[in-house]
């Protein structure tokens, strides 16, 4: 399990919405039980500006909601699906964004 690796979200319930999730917590953190993750949502139109990143995962048009991040174990979380390792530079600069407003 490593940082910015795509599962599909394990809710049935709210996979309908968010079909993924996005680890954001570092791989280097080890013995934790728990991950942060950011869901990516079916409603491109749902953009926030510097929030939010456009992504592309199984062909499938998404919004990677930065602004809606929380924690689960990282036991839930059992079909990797892909990496958006390539959008790393732009989750940062929304991280940072979030966390201290620049």
């Amino acid at each position: 399990m490593r940082q910015f690796d795509v599962y599909r979200n394990p809710s049935p319930t709210a996979a309908r919405i968010a079909p993924y999730l996005v680890i954001l917590s570092s791989h280097h953190l080890h013995g934790l039980s728990e991950v942060v993750v950011a869901p990516a949502i079916n409603d491109v139109s749902q953009m926030l500006g510097d929030l939010e990143i456009a992504v592309e995962i199984e062909g499938l048009h998404l919004t990677l909601a930065i602004s809606e991040l929380f924690s689960m174990t990282s036991a839930a979380l059992k079909h990797r699906v892909s990496s958006l390792q390539t959008h790393e530079d732009a989750i940062r600069r929304a991280l940072d964004r979030m966390f201290t407003g620049f």
